[in-house]
């Protein structure tokens, strides 16, 4: 899969991103369950080496791959415990802590385009979130969210031609009550399945559909475990939390702690797009190993958000979300269309 040449390089490179005369006054080892080419980890590793150059080797950032350290659904409560450092779970792994950090996957961000979602997530109603997951995990949230890109549905033995089609269906999704709660509408049966063990559970049958990414997918090479067919509904947008434990953020002086939010800031726009060109790269990768793409009808996506919305109160009194907050960011949705 191509990456954008700026962060080329930085795919490449290990743990230690530059060699250094002394050893770095502050490391931060970050956990991420993704391998080592997606998106994510090339974004951190571009962000860490950034932060190595600007603070002149003070601050080093060692990132771990592919769960070696824990798998998605656990990495919020080890950086909440001081257990690792840092992390950048998925909205959807925060849900289970902050309900409301579920709303990306709810019917009201059905189909929206990446401009609406920015407007939200970079907005009061997104600022009020990352407010509520530092007070409940006791953790502080870097800065905006980056992307990994609106999510897909991917299947080993028949290909998905509308959402119909999801019915009766056993299909693996990454987390969040929201996503289980909308495939239920869907009338699947979701289960939750860490993507470490996403490979296995293919290739043994427990599951035949799973809701990922185009470059999730081609970064795991999961044409090897049986993925032939996609379907591209946009049924909601996968972005990632920068979380970091209150302990390693206390143990950083003033100036360090400014540097990797200006930092972050910095960078994130540029990741965002560098997330978005991944996912397009991605699609052809996957063509070319014989994965085929169906792009769901427009009416189809439109009768199925009907019938999505319509099932919204109830979702939201099940995840016990709160009404008032999520009110709040369907008026913000509403206004920014």
């Amino acid at each position: 899969m191509k990456i954008s040449a700026l962060f080329t390089a930085a795919a490449l490179i290990g743990a230690i991103f530059l060699p250094q005369a002394h050893a770095a006054e502050y490391t931060i080892d970050v956990s991420l369950d993704t391998s080592p080419n997606h998106v994510r980890n090339v974004s951190f590793r571009k962000f860490a080496e950034a932060l190595n150059e600007k603070s002149g080797g003070r601050l080093e950032m060692r990132v771990f791959d592919s769960a070696s350290k824990y798998k998605g659904p656990m990495v919020a409560t080890a950086v909440a415990q001081g257990a690792i450092d840092m992390a950048a779970p998925a909205h959807q792994h925060l849900s289970k802590y902050v309900p409301e950090a579920g709303m990306l996957l709810l019917p009201m961000f059905y189909g929206q385009s990446k401009d609406v979602i920015y407007k939200i997530v970079d907005g009061d109603i997104g600022k009020e979130l990352n407010q509520r997951i530092e007070d409940k995990l006791g953790v502080v949230v870097l800065g905006r969210p980056f992307d990994l890109g609106y999510g897909t549905a991917f299947t080993t033995d028949v290909p998905i031609k509308s959402p119909d089609d999801f019915k009766d269906k056993i299909v693996r999704v990454p987390g969040g009550a929201a996503t289980l709660a909308r495939y239920r509408v869907f009338g699947s049966n979701p289960v939750q399945i860490a993507w470490s063990d996403v490979p296995q559970a293919l290739q043994t049958d427990v599951v035949s559909a799973i809701w990922a990414t185009q470059e999730s997918v081609a970064s795991s090479k999961l044409w090897d475990a049986g993925i032939k067919y996609a379907y591209e509904d946009k049924q909601a947008f996968i972005e990632y939390v920068p979380i970091i434990s209150q302990a390693a953020w206390s143990k950083l002086p003033e100036d360090l702690q400014n540097l990797m939010r200006d930092t972050w800031e910095n960078m994130v726009d540029q990741v965002r797009d560098v997330a978005a060109r991944a996912q397009i790269d991605a699609r052809k990768t996957n063509a070319e190993h014989g994965i085929e793409t169906i792009d769901a009808k427009p009416a189809d996506l439109a009768a199925m958000r009907e019938k999505l919305m319509k099932a919204q109160p109830e979702i939201v009194d099940e995840l016990d979300m709160d009404k008032d907050f999520i009110a709040r960011a369907q008026a913000a949705i509403a206004a920014a269309q």
